[in-house]
């Protein structure tokens, strides 16, 4: 039978062809899809994602929400086993051209959650900060001098770290020190050792909680989700109508190989089997595609080829290929014999 669908597609290389380049387009879509969301939801939160921490002290009926919570520095330093945590969303200037550049402000009490440095050194002041290398992008370099004219200070930038950004903006770490010295509040305490006794009103919140109620993010994910399910959907009925038409189309086929002998299970395992191959072939190609996609993206776009998420969008596809076909087996059970040779001439 494995012989039997292969001659078949063979023969057939358009109509197969097709109906591959079909799925390969609508598994394509998904993943481009996917990976786009992936990649705003690392853009507005990988800094959070990327600290080694579970959960946060906030303020209470700050609704998980940092920008409403806020300890005073004498509040912090009463807090036991935990470490102050502060954002801040700025605009920053860089230099003497006055540039000016959406930022976020963030400082660590516990330096074991600074950001891994990709370039530079570790700051050695109150002065030095370390920044996001998109912030490249804007002419920013090691030794660049920002300045913040919300408190109106200079800093030096003497490192860059990746993938730390905070509301699509990049985050500029700030020592405690110069966030004390400027006057700035702490929006959260955490703890990397469990979940330490306060002596200060607040609620725990998980990091997830957190991240979701970060500007924009939900907005995003959830229209990204919708748009994946309705893409989902609409490739069940789309590659269930195709498959169906396909196998009506070889009813008379069936009937004849029926009346010399071949059984409805032998059928139904061929057509499952191209089903197989067309859908395994489409579905890895429009994999392969996403995966060299960001190489033609322009620079700053939003994408990340997230292989686990790839490979569990790929597997519902797969399983609607299969159903859309099973389903459409049905005419060959129906399929007559006799009306089939009555019907050749």
């Amino acid at each position: 039978m494995f012989s039997l669908s292969i001659k078949e597609m063979t023969f057939f290389k358009l109509k197969y062809l097709l109906i591959g380049f079909i799925l390969f387009f609508v598994a394509a879509l998904v993943f481009i899809i996917s990976g786009l969301a992936n990649g705003l939801a690392n853009d507005n939160a990988s800094s959070m994602k990327e600290l080694e921490v579970t959960n946060f002290y906030l303020a209470e009926d700050s609704e998980n929400r940092l920008d409403r919570s806020q300890f005073t520095i004498e509040q912090a330093e009463k807090a036991k086993d935990a470490s102050a945590f502060g954002v801040q969303m700025q605009t920053t200037e860089k230099g003497k051209d006055g540039k000016k550049i959406d930022s976020t402000f963030m400082t660590f009490e516990n330096k074991k959650l600074l950001p891994t440095i990709i370039e530079g050194k570790m700051p050695q002041n109150a002065n030095e900060v370390i920044v996001d290398k998109t912030m490249q992008e804007h002419g920013v370099k090691l030794g660049s001098v920002l300045y913040l004219p919300s408190v109106e200070k200079k800093v030096k930038v003497s490192a860059f770290t990746e993938h730390f950004t905070y509301s699509h903006t990049p985050v500029i770490v700030i020592q405690p020190a110069l966030w004390e010295k400027v006057g700035f509040t702490y929006n959260a305490l955490v703890s990397t050792s469990g979940t330490p006794v306060q002596s200060i009103d607040g609620d725990w919140s998980t990091k997830e909680d957190v991240v979701a109620q970060i500007p924009g993010y939900s907005a995003e994910q959830s229209s990204l989700n919708m748009m994946l399910s309705f893409l989902i959907i609409i490739a069940v009925f789309v590659l269930g109508a195709f498959f169906y038409i396909m196998t009506i189309q070889k009813v008379q086929q069936f009937g004849i190989l029926k009346a010399i002998g071949a059984k409805s299970k032998s059928l139904i395992r061929t057509t499952m089997l191209q089903v197989f191959i067309l859908s395994i072939t489409s579905i890895t190609l429009a994999a392969l595609f996403a995966y060299i996609l960001p190489l033609f993206m322009p620079e700053g776009m939003p994408f990340v080829f997230e292989p686990t998420v790839i490979l569990s969008y790929g597997a519902a596809l797969f399983a609607v290929s299969l159903i859309g076909a099973l389903i459409s087996t049905i005419s060959i059970v129906k399929a007559d014999p006799i009306q089939a040779m009555g019907r050749v001439e």
